[in-house]
């Protein structure tokens, strides 16, 4: 993970990369936190008919004074001010450049399961300890939803939860750090 940071209050997002990771915490009635809301999303593979608007007015899709020709011979801009009910939005500019979604789409599961893996394990880092060592005394629980984009491309909801290490009924954490333990979280 590169960033991590809580969204904005707004109905649209910046699209990030799987690297990049939006959260908002909760708290349960004591006080304590209780779980990550995080939305995982795949890196651009090129670009895709949009619909901007600024101060109330809709811009241009893609507009470029300057715009580079793809490797398959299509301009990459668009001046048209889609609608939003428009059918192009979301298509690629290129769909011959778009190639690699149908790639994520099929190697999802396999990403999903390698963050997990590397979230325990940074987890474990952070407080001086081991992934067993770890996994003895907290279980981190997850609940996702894979979704397609309007791109096309799939990405994941996640509520991630820590437990003590009999899952949801245990009644606190059993932090026993270790003298050499660092960090927290």
């Amino acid at each position: 993970m590169r960033r991590i940071s809580v969204p904005p209050a707004q109905p649209k997002q910046k699209q990030h990369t799987l690297s990049q990771v939006k959260t908002a915490s909760g708290t349960t009635q004591n006080g304590s936190a209780s779980a990550l809301f995080v939305t995982l999303t795949a890196p651009s593979i090129g670009s895709i008919h949009v619909r901007r608007e600024k101060n109330g007015k809709i811009q241009p899709c893609h507009a470029r004074r300057d715009a580079e020709t793809c490797p398959h011979g299509r301009t990459m801009s668009c001046t048209d001010r889609h609608g939003t009910e428009d059918l192009r939005l979301g298509e690629p500019l290129c769909p011959d450049c778009y190639d690699g979604s149908v790639l994520l789409n099929a190697i999802s599961p396999e990403l999903w399961r390698r963050f997990t893996l590397a979230l325990r394990r940074r987890f474990a880092r952070l407080n001086g300890l081991t992934v067993k060592t770890l996994s003895e005394q907290v279980t981190i629980a997850f609940a996702k939803v894979a979704e397609y984009q309007r791109r096309g491309v799939v990405h994941f909801h996640a509520v991630i939860r820590l437990h003590g290490p009999d899952g949801p009924a245990s009644r606190r954490y059993a932090r026993q750090r270790s003298p050499s333990s660092t960090g927290t979280c």
